[in-house]
């Protein structure tokens, strides 16, 4: 497989590397891809709209250059119960897509047991009539605080939706964003989900490709949901 690493990509990988102290391997790029290598995932796709198509496929296509750099040779990234995909088992993953883009994001599994990834390339498309489907009112203020250039409701919503995508496997089902809580006790945003015993660090990055958020999922040994 080749591939050219694009500068803006490297800041990005470089930050969210920062954020979980953990080789992380980032790739982003268009929603181009209308088709697969993998007949597994053209077979999943068989029957979905051409729009869904590209996002599927740019999605793989970039959670396989992100693979790639990590030492994991390219195979099929196919889709579980809870439409998550499906990780090789030396690594652990996210995918996220927008209107023109898609980017994915893994880790080594060792010690980890879910990321999250999400990117929005216009917060502002998230408006403030939405925000009580997504936002506690006291997160609403603390986000303001935090990223005052940033609409409180569009990095809530990215935030949530990276919390989603780490969690929900575990906890055998999606997880609604208002089961989510935001707080910054300390110098790192931290996530509390309903139900479950530990905390998941969060990150914020406004980017040149848009606003990408990101969190972690460490657990605890013997950790289950409560």
């Amino acid at each position: 497989m080749t591939f050219h690493i694009c500068p803006q990509n490297i800041a990005i990988e470089k930050r969210l590397r920062a954020f979980t102290r953990i080789p992380v391997y980032f790739s982003a790029g268009g929603l181009t891809q209308s088709g697969s290598d993998f007949p597994a995932e053209r077979q999943l796709m068989a029957r979905a709209s051409e729009k869904r198509q590209r996002e599927f496929y740019s999605g793989r296509h970039q959670a396989r250059l992100a693979m790639h750099r990590a030492g994991t040779p390219p195979t099929a990234v196919l889709r579980g119960e809870l439409g998550n995909p499906l990780w090789p088992a030396n690594v652990v993953g996210s995918i996220t897509h927008d209107h023109s883009l898609a980017a994915a994001m893994v880790c080594p599994a060792n010690g980890v047991r879910g990321v999250g990834l999400d990117l929005i390339e216009d917060p502002d498309q998230v408006t403030d009539n939405l925000a009580e489907q997504i936002m506690h009112p006291n997160e609403a203020a603390l986000l303001q605080t935090l990223y005052p250039d940033l609409p409180a409701a569009g990095v809530a919503f990215s935030i949530k939706e990276s919390v989603v995508k780490a969690v929900s496997l575990f906890m055998g089902r999606y997880v609604d964003l208002l089961e989510i809580r935001l707080s910054r006790p300390g110098d790192t945003l931290l996530a509390e989900v309903d139900g479950l015993p530990d905390v998941l660090p969060c990150a914020v990055f406004p980017t040149e490709i848009g606003l990408i958020t990101s969190c972690i999922y460490i657990s605890k040994p013997g950790s289950r949901p409560r």
